[in-house]
This record gives structure tokens, C-alpha cells and sequence, in this order.
């Protein structure tokens, strides 16, 4: 008998190479987040410690003053930044959304129960939330629509499935939108306000230490008070993310105001000496203003952590905040330049008069020794 033949084993397929790519440049992007995490971090302390340099000229006067500059120092950041930020991270970690997109042309069940069953959750932290405690019946009903939609989600057939995602988008608009609508109202008028705050401060301060620290302290007061309006902060890594945010806008306002006092010495050049002392700072103000904003939508996307933060979605977002970030930049560069232009206006008139006076000192002071003298005298 013949021996029958041994099929041929299947070769071995390799991977193809643009997924070893697309891995190799997934890892280097991971690494390069992190080094550039690190390098924002030295540079933030760099900046704070600019704070502490100012104790040597104390210092010269009096060893005591010294010492009173870095205790006085130490209590103002503890008040206002260290305050703020335990605020922040003494708020109720709130429920992460789970890492799920369901699909609009064919919804898988499974898909559509898991996100109910979260929008439960949602609504039973919302529920906590001391700032919309007027509406716990609506928050009650909702809750106990959520649970017998999930029930239906859980038994449903892949036939039902697009019904109950229309179902899901329906409950999730009524039920938790309407709820969520308020808060986002009052969420973004505290961001407009705080953009124009930092504008017009650090458009007024003519030191870039000062600026750092005080685009450091209204946004670190920013984010506390949003997390706080959602009763809410995200997971461990999303409150570092916010911080992270918060550090890296106080470096660039802080290497921000060598960049406009170029610009206002080349406005100067052009449109004389107060256009480049009002539109240096002005400019610092402006995009310092329009950072604080990027911030604050971020942090909002953050804390009212209803929808999920993928990496799918990731871009998506940043998209977003920089849209919100577009159509009130507008708005918040026009009460800037109100709320500057009647201040560079004062200094401007306060200028003129400094000027005058330091010309009619000097030219009496000529007068003494022997110069032009006015006719008559």
C-alpha cells in the first residue's frame, strides 16, 4: 500500500512590513510625548524658580528682607496656585466613559448596553452634584429609563440594534444633555472671563516672571472651579494631562514676552514710541488670552467626562477645542483691547506728561549753566 502523501504545511506568513513601521513609529511617538512631558516639567520649575532669583536683591539690602521675600513667596504660590490645584484633585474622580464606539450603519448590541449602562453611572454621579440638586426628579426618571433601556439592549437581536441606537441617541440627548446644558453654560462664561482676565493682566505687566505667574495662578484657579461646576475631575493620568496643560502654558507665557518685545520695538520703529509700548504688550495679552482658552475647553472636555477621550477620538477633540477656541477668540480679544484701551490711553496721556516735564526740567537745568535762555528773562 502506498503511502499516502503528507500534505505541505501552510508557510509561515510575515508581517508585512508597514505594521513593523506603524508599530516603530507608535512606539517613538510614545516616547517623544513622554520626553517632551519631561522637558515641559524642567522648564515650569525653571520658571518658578526665576521667582525665587529675585531673594539676592532682598538679600543685598538685608539678610531679614530675604528671608521675608522667600516666606511671603512661598505663602502666595501655596494660596494661590497650591489651593486651587488640591481643590482639583479633591474632587470625585469621575465616571470614565468606556472606550467603545458603536458603529451608526450596523450597532452591535453589546456596544449600545455598555454605554447605557455607563450613562447610568453618569447619572448617578450627577446626581451627587450640589449644583443641580434642583433637578433630582429628572435626574430619578432618567436613571430608571437608562436601566430599562439597558435591560432592552441586553437581550436585543442584531434586527433591534439600529432602533436602540436611535433609542440611545434620543435618551442620552433628553436625559443627559438637557442636564449638562446649564453647567456648560456657566462653564464657558468662567472661561471667557478668565481668558480676558489673564489678557488684560499680563498685557498690563511688563515682566515676563510676572506673567508666568500669573497666567500659573488664574489657570490653575480655572480648572479647580470647572472641576467643581461638574462636581468631577478625570482619572489619575487625565488630572496630570490637565496639569501638564496648565505647566506648559506658563513656559510659553513665559518665553512669550521676548517675542513681543521684539515685535513692539519693530512697531515702535514704524509707528513711533507708545505704538511700540502698547502693541508689544497688547499682542503678549492676546495670546496668552487665547491659551487660557485652549485650556479651559480642554479641561471642560475633560471634567464633564460624558464622552469618551480615545485615541480615535483624541484629534477629533483637539479639532474641537480649537474651533470652540476660534469662535470666541473674537469676543475675547474685543473685551481686551476695551478693557486695555482706555489703561494704554491713561499711560499714553501719563507718558506724554512724564515727557514734557522731563523737557522742561532739562531746559531749565541747561538754563542754570549758561544755555539758550528764553528771550527776556
Amino acid at each position: 500500500m502506498a503511502n499516502a502523501p503528507v500534505p505541505a504545511s501552510a508557510p509561515v506568513e510575515k508581517p508585512a512590513q508597514q505594521w513593523e513601521l506603524a508599530a516603530q513609529w507608535a512606539q517613538g511617538w510614545r516616547v517623544l510625548k513622554v520626553a517632551a512631558t519631561v522637558l515641559v516639567v524642567i522648564a515650569f520649575l525653571m520658571v518658578i524658580g526665576q521667582g525665587y532669583l529675585f531673594y539676592r536683591l532682598f538679600d543685598d539690602l538685608h539678610p531679614m528682607a530675604g528671608l521675608v521675600y522667600i516666606v511671603a513667596l512661598t505663602a502666595a504660590l501655596a494660596w494661590l496656585v497650591g489651593r486651587p490645584v488640591a481643590a482639583f484633585l479633591s474632587m470625585p474622580v469621575a465616571a470614565r466613559p468606556p472606550d467603545i464606539v458603536i458603529d451608526a450603519r450596523a450597532p452591535d448590541p453589546k456596544a449600545i448596553a455598555a454605554r447605557l449602562r455607563y450613562d447610568v453611572r453618569y447619572l448617578q454621579m450627577l446626581a451627587a452634584n450640589p449644583e443641580v440638586q434642583a433637578e433630582r426628579a429628572a435626574i430619578e426618571a432618567g436613571i430608571a429609563k437608562g436601566r430599562e433601556l439597558a435591560a432592552r439592549a441586553a437581550r436585543a437581536t442584531p434586527e433591534e440594534a439600529l432602533a436602540l441606537s436611535i433609542d440611545l441617541q434620543t435618551f442620552e440627548r433628553v436625559h443627559v444633555e438637557a442636564l449638562l446644558a446649564p453647567l456648560d453654560k456657566r462653564v464657558n462664561q468662567l472661561i471667557h472671563a478668565e481668558a480676558v482676565g489673564v489678557g488684560v493682566a499680563t498685557a498690563l505687566s511688563m515682566n515676563g516672571t510676572v506673567d508666568a505667574f500669573i497666567v500659573l495662578w488664574r489657570n490653575a484657579n480655572l480648572v479647580a472651579k470647572i472641576s467643581r461646576i461638574y462636581f468631577g475631575r478625570p482619572h489619575l493620568m487625565g488630572s496630570l494631562r490637565i496639569l501638564r496643560d496648565v505647566a506648559a502654558i506658563v513656559v510659553a507665557a513665559r518665553a512669550l514676552e521676548d517675542v513681543t518685545d521684539i515685535t513692539g520695538d519693530v512697531i515702535g520703529s514704524l509707528l513711533g514710541r507708545m505704538g511700540g509700548l502698547i502693541a508689544g504688550p497688547v499682542m503678549d495679552g492676546g495670546i496668552n488670552a487665547m491659551m487660557t482658552l485652549k485650556l479651559g475647553y480642554l479641561a471642560k472636555r475633560r471634567c464633564r467626562s460624558f464622552k469618551g477621550w480615545t485615541a480615535v477620538q483624541a484629534s477629533a477633540i483637539s479639532e474641537e477645542a480649537l474651533e470652540d477656541v476660534k469662535q470666541e477668540s473674537g469676543s475675547v480679544i474685543s473685551d481686551l483691547l476695551k478693557r486695555t484701551g482706555g489703561l494704554t490711553a491713561h499711560a499714553s496721556r501719563a507718558t506724554e506728561k512724564v515727557l514734557a516735564g522731563s523737557r522742561s526740567a532739562w531746559e531749565l537745568i541747561r538754563s542754570w549753566f549758561g544755555g539758550n535762555r528764553p528771550q527776556g528773562a
